[in-house]
């Protein structure tokens, strides 16, 4: 007995020529017989995949298939209870939620069992009206996905069962879940350390001081010594986000940068100049013995 085209190519009876080209190609890298050279049972698959592909691409063949078909709508014992496809979505997600992770609510597009046969595709020699006999129609499902603590952008998470039902009672397949991390304005992702710049004063440095210093997971005292200068880097262990593998978390790099203020008047200019006096320095010692490229 000859199965239903559509089911074979698991798509349903509206889909477009592009949706029917792209279900056979990917059904064929996955039966073809150069990858399954002695699984018999594929090369079966893969001649009855390029049946269905060359009549359901064909419009005329196409019309004359919708119209009479060929008298059968249940799957051989070879199909029953094969595997349904794996469904892929993208989820874009915040830099908080990568710091904590987050369970989210994904409406997935996936074949599911048609409640109205009860996937059998039809009774008593008729074909079911609702899935045209294919036992699986299209649906948009909402499906919670739980995101773990540190994922990429890039990450694949798999959750099993969760994608497109197999025809006739067959088990679903899996969903595949691809992550996508907004940048962040304060900050940048290097892996499992997170990098930040921070302003000080120009007496912060001098003095020193004590910052209430934003971390991704809360807040963190960074503690400035007197004479730190622009562009140093401090480090904070274990501030950064949380190591995908579960085991531990990263560190947070803060770039320090020195605000230098401006519009002195005569007193503010006077003061400053009395500090240059009582702080003397040199910050060009030494550069004459470069000129010319003289090393």
């Amino acid at each position: 007995m000859r199965r239903d085209y559509y089911a074979v190519l698991g798509i349903v009876a509206t889909a477009g020529p592009r949706e029917i080209r792209q279900a056979y190609r990917r059904l064929a890298r996955q039966y073809s017989p150069d990858v399954n050279f002695w699984d018999q049972q594929a090369r079966t698959l893969f001649a009855e995949i390029a049946e269905a592909y060359r009549v359901l691409s064909d419009p005329h063949a196409r019309a004359m298939y919708d119209r009479f078909g060929h008298g059968v709508h249940r799957a051989e014992p070879l199909e029953v209870g094969r595997r349904g496809e794996d469904v892929h979505v993208a989820v874009e997600l915040g830099f908080a939620e990568v710091a904590r992770g987050v369970t989210v609510g994904l409406e997935v597009t996936r074949f599911s069992p048609c409640p109205a046969c009860g996937a059998a595709g039809g009774a008593a020699g008729e074909a079911c009206s609702v899935c045209l006999g294919r036992g699986v129609r299209r649906s948009i499902d909402p499906v919670p996905v739980s995101i773990p603590a540190g994922v990429d952008t890039g990450a694949q998470i798999r959750v099993a069962g969760a994608g497109s039902a197999g025809p006739f009672g067959g088990p679903r397949g899996d969903l595949i879940v691809s992550t996508r991390v907004r940048e962040h304005p304060f900050f940048k992702r290097k892996g499992d350390s997170v990098h930040s710049e921070v302003p000080i004063s120009v007496w912060e440095a001098l003095r020193g001081a004590r910052i209430r210093m934003p971390t991704p997971l809360a807040e963190s005292v960074l503690v400035i010594p007197p004479g730190t200068t622009g562009g140093q880097v401090f480090r904070l262990r274990g501030q950064g986000l949380p190591k995908l593998t579960g085991d531990g978390v990263g560190d947070l790099y803060v770039t320090i940068r020195v605000m230098i203020p401006g519009g002195l008047d005569a007193r503010t200019d006077e003061l400053v100049r009395e500090l240059e006096r009582l702080m003397p320095t040199e910050p060009r010692a030494g550069l004459d013995r470069y000129k010319g490229g003289a090393a």
